[in-house]
């Protein structure tokens, strides 16, 4: 690949899950590059990962989660989920759940898609294309996107250094698997409205598109399990952050303490079912408040941040 370029790739073996691949246009040719994966939400695709990123939703706009990124010096890298019938593009991750909990976003979780397997796959691709600095792979995404990356962080801890999973908690555990507890502990910042009307902050039935009787597991319930699986103590700090932008939300930031890897949550209080600073892809009523109190400029210094040993 050439620096600046994008391509659209195919996964071997996997038909019909491509992914895109992006270059920084400062790149070398030569260098090991750290890479961001970028999963979108339940009935995405590829193509509007870094959409619900952008302001407005305009993909050009330089404070884009990729263009943020690519700036950083990162290649990017958004796959595609698994496609349903006849609507192909409308896809999901299986993030888990399925017996007592909510099978997020269905088709992928009901009918046992290997994700592991596929990213595993995907992984070996992009190295394959692109020299990667195995130190510095990231993961982040939106609802059915952000609890995939909690999955792949708890099942493959020593290929990831840190995830930002946004509005998606950690539903996969009822699946019957087991983090891999013997494995590197992984940095976690786990961004999630308390207003978010489709993934319910404290858990619960309530969702965008249905009810199936079946509960989301909760944030509180998500940061439990990290903060056992980084080794934290019972202590936190919490801190209100100051307020950028008059919009009717706020942010509060807890961090969990002797962990043996970052472990924090940033709770948008008000904030709903959107990226921050991003694109508020349905009305108000449907998805909640798009809060601007954080940016994709922060959540890359988090990464930046976290290097594996």
């Amino acid at each position: 690949m050439t620096a600046g370029s994008r391509h659209e790739c195919e996964v071997p073996g996997w038909l019909d899950r491509a992914f895109s691949l992006e270059v920084p246009a400062a790149w070398d040719g030569g260098s090991s590059l750290p890479v961001l994966f970028v999963f979108h939400g339940g009935g995405g695709n590829r193509q509007s990962a870094n959409r619900v990123s952008c302001p407005d939703g305009d993909t050009a706009a330089p404070a884009c989660l990729a263009a943020t990124a690519l700036a950083r010096g990162y290649a990017v890298v958004t796959p595609d989920g698994t496609g349903g019938r006849p609507l192909r593009d409308v896809r999901t991750w299986n993030a888990g759940g399925g017996r007592a909990l909510q099978c997020v976003s269905g088709p992928a979780c009901k009918s046992g898609v290997d994700d592991l397997r596929y990213f595993d796959d995907l992984l070996a691709q992009v190295a394959g294309t692109i020299p990667v600095d195995p130190r510095r792979v990231y993961a982040t995404g939106l609802s059915n996107g952000g609890a995939i990356s909690h999955r792949l962080a708890c099942q493959r801890p020593e290929q990831l250094a840190a995830i930002a999973p946004v509005g998606g908690a950690n539903e996969w555990a009822d699946d019957g698997g087991a983090c891999d507890l013997a494995g590197s502990a992984v940095a976690v910042r786990q961004l999630h409205g308390s207003a978010d009307p489709c993934w319910p902050y404290d858990g619960g039935t309530q969702t965008c598109l249905q009810d199936d009787g079946r509960p989301k597991t909760s944030v509180a319930t998500t940061m439990e399990g990290w903060r056992v699986r980084n080794r934290c103590s019972e202590a936190f700090t919490e801190r209100g952050a100051p307020v950028l932008v008059d919009d009717g939300t706020t942010l509060v930031i807890r961090t969990y303490t002797g962990c043996a890897a970052t472990t924090e949550l940033y709770t948008l209080q008000g904030g709903g079912h959107t990226w921050p600073s991003g694109w508020a892809y349905f009305g108000q009523a449907r998805v909640g408040k798009v809060s601007h109190q954080t940016s994709n400029a922060e959540l890359l210094d988090f990464f930046d941040a976290h290097v594996r040993p």
